[in-house]
């Protein structure tokens, strides 16, 4: 029996998910590419590895004892493969990052480049996207990956979503108070959509706590103090998304883009901004 490492990748990343369709999207493959890797990795082992509860996908007994197999293979074979392909690139880039993107997803993408290019020295500054913007445009950093709400033409967009209210799912407003914000500061973008629909909706309110932290706000969401405006992937059990009360202004869609320095090109920036678009597009 033979078992391929990507019919295992699919399968990994369906358990993952949840569903075909995330997988097929998180692999860059259509659904039909996911769904015959699925069903060829099921037929060599003569067994179900995965079966619907509800809407739900649930792991078989094989499937179980499958998916710790696939996760020490795939990691095995990603590795070696990073290993052999290590590159004679040299340089050093500055990157900077909102700290709005996924940690996991960053921290994967940084420690594969790492690894690929271990000549290339990486510096990475975490900040609000205002100020990345700034450093790219000042020369301070090569690279910015952050959010706008009007991309450059020049820039690579790498997905765009709405922003939203956000509040604790046990938070009930005191309708004779003023709303209480929980807000990233006043150097955020997001400062002028949210209190600009506030304004126009008569709705009175005040700053309750303020963080550059996409941890902190989410936190402060949670304990109660107050309502916030965040990007669509921020919303968690905890911080479900909210109507204020008589506000009915669409809030605008943001998009999260790589920005280059002009004056960076050299490979290294190059490269890094490759691998970015493929990890994370």
């Amino acid at each position: 029996m033979r078992l391929d490492v990507e019919s295992l990748r699919a399968f990994r990343a369906v358990t993952a998910c949840g569903s075909i369709t995330q997988a097929a999207a998180q692999l860059n493959l259509t659904q039909s590419a996911v769904s015959w890797k699925m069903k060829r990795l099921e037929e060599r082992l003569g067994s179900p590895l995965i079966v619907r509860d509800g809407r739900e996908l649930a792991l078989t007994e094989l499937g179980v004892e499958l998916l710790e197999h696939a996760e020490h293979i795939v990691t095995a074979h990603d590795d070696a493969v990073d290993s052999l392909a290590r590159s004679q690139l040299e340089g050093t880039v500055h990157l900077g990052i909102n700290d709005e993107l996924e940690v996991d997803d960053v921290a994967m993408l940084l420690a594969r480049f790492r690894r690929r290019h271990p000549l290339v020295r990486l510096h990475v500054r975490i900040a609000l996207s205002g100020e990345i913007a700034q450093l790219v445009r000042g020369g301070d950093l090569d690279v910015g990956l952050f959010q706008v709400f009007e991309p450059h033409q020049r820039d690579r967009v790498l997905w765009t979503e709405a922003i939203q209210w956000i509040a604790s799912p046990t938070y009930v407003p005191d309708v004779t108070e003023p709303l209480p914000l929980v807000t990233f500061g006043p150097n955020s973008d997001y400062r002028v959509p949210m209190f600009d629909a506030l304004r126009r909706a008569g709705v009175e309110h005040y700053v309750a706590f303020e963080s550059e932290s996409s941890v902190s706000v989410r936190s402060a969401v949670a304990a109660g103090f107050g309502v916030a405006v965040i990007n669509e992937r921020g919303v968690t059990d905890e911080c479900m998304p909210w109507e204020v009360p008589g506000l009915e202004i669409e809030m605008p869609a943001v998009s999260f883009v790589v920005r280059v320095n002009s004056r960076s090109r050299t490979t290294a920036v190059r490269t890094l901004v490759d691998e970015i678009g493929q990890t994370l597009r």
